[in-house]
């Protein structure tokens, strides 16, 4: 590879996550790709013509036609045209907050997601088919019910199982939150509660079932931004049926490697943004390395030819969707005799992919509520 490449970056900000662009920054140069970058923030990922003026000044200013984006996905599909239209290979990391609904991968686009909603599905799956479970609560947040996680649990759920109820903390809280969520999830008498929370919002909730226990009384299937210094805290404390269903977690044992270069060359763990980051830079860094030329069909000609391993496991991207496609898996939290905590990876949920591809053939419902910024943006 040659110094002279040119890579644009297109990056979100966050007040939740502050870390966000710099674990995703860092994780990408953990490759030691040779090349120049161009960075360009995109604010909260919720304006798809900004992100155009981005891609715009990167082409036609820096002479840059390979970006690599962390992008939300409201109007998302215009960002992916207009770098199709224009001969660039943008290769995308997201979330997967939301359900792409009606999301034609145009030539050129490639999409890495963490698969939020994938996660949701597979654990609806599970919870029905391998648990049995026939009520299922369900216990968020304002701003995270306001994303895609209840459509695509509910996708999953067979005739005979279905939501118990939703328990909603408002935006503002009320004084005594903590024991309007007891009782509303306790009169459900629900199988399992299926809870997802991020950043502040994880906080906030982190101190209620820290004062209610009510996560003593249920399993809890959680999201991994549900994970934070306070819950692990309380776990030590009271230890009880805590799972994360995701497609990575940070002390997986299989990914150590990954954890201990990252560790090692910065000496802090790597979060979700660092993994996206490393496996954007990993996938670019092979076909870079391998590429006839730097056209955009050679690239994609390596793309599709592409046979790498990631700490998520094998990267590849579906011929149909141009995604890619990661197995997830339920992690249950454990706690050893010197009370130090990790997640034992107890269940696969095998994806095949179908999930995705049934909603990229959706049609979008009227009226789709939910926010436009980028998941943990705002």
């Amino acid at each position: 590879m040659d110094n002279d490449i040119k890579i644009g970056i297109l990056i979100p900000k966050s007040q939740q996550y502050p870390g966000l662009d710099k674990d995703f920054m860092r994780g990408l140069k953990l490759n030691n790709l040779k090349t120049k970058f161009f960075v360009e923030s995109i604010g909260i990922g919720a304006d798809d013509k900004i992100i155009i003026e981005k891609i715009q000044k990167l082409n036609f200013q820096e002479d840059v036609s390979i970006i690599i984006g962390f992008f939300g996905h409201y109007n998302v599909a215009e960002v992916y045209k207009y770098a199709s239209n224009n001969d660039i290979l943008l290769i995308a990391a997201d979330l997967g907050a939301t359900l792409p609904y009606e999301t034609v991968t145009p030539k050129g686009v490639y999409i890495n997601s963490f698969g939020l909603t994938e996660s949701c599905y597979h654990l609806g799956n599970y919870l029905t088919t391998s648990k049995k479970y026939k009520k299922i609560a369900t216990s968020t947040s304002f701003y995270d019910s306001g994303y895609g996680m209840l459509s695509a649990i509910e996708y999953a759920f067979k005739e005979d199982s279905n939501f118990s109820g939703h328990y909603i903390t408002p935006f503002v809280p009320r004084e005594d939150e903590a024991i309007y969520m007891d009782k509303n999830i306790n009169n459900q008498e629900p199988d399992a509660v299926f809870a997802f929370y991020s950043g502040i919002y994880a906080e906030e909730n982190a101190g209620f079932v820290s004062q209610n226990k009510i996560t003593q009384k249920y399993p809890f299937y959680v999201t991994p931004f549900f994970i934070n210094d306070k819950i692990l805290e309380n776990y030590k404390t009271n230890p009880h049926n805590l799972y994360v269903v995701s497609s990575w977690m940070q002390n997986d044992t299989e990914t150590l490697d990954f954890t201990s270069e990252y560790l090692n060359t910065y000496s802090e763990s790597p979060s979700v943004f660092s993994i996206l980051g490393y496996e954007n830079g990993l996938i670019l860094k092979n076909i870079l390395l391998n590429a006839k030329d730097f056209s955009l069909n050679s690239l994609i000609e390596e793309i599709n030819k592409l046979n790498i391993v990631g700490p998520r496991g094998a990267i590849h991207f579906d011929k149909e969707t141009n995604r890619t496609i990661f197995n997830h898996y339920i992690y249950e939290l454990n706690l050893d005799s010197l009370n130090n905590i990790s997640f034992r990876k107890i269940e696969t949920l095998i994806n095949d992919g179908n999930f995705i591809k049934a909603f990229t053939s959706f049609t979008k419902p009227d009226k789709q509520g939910g926010w436009h910024n980028a998941y943990l943006c705002h």
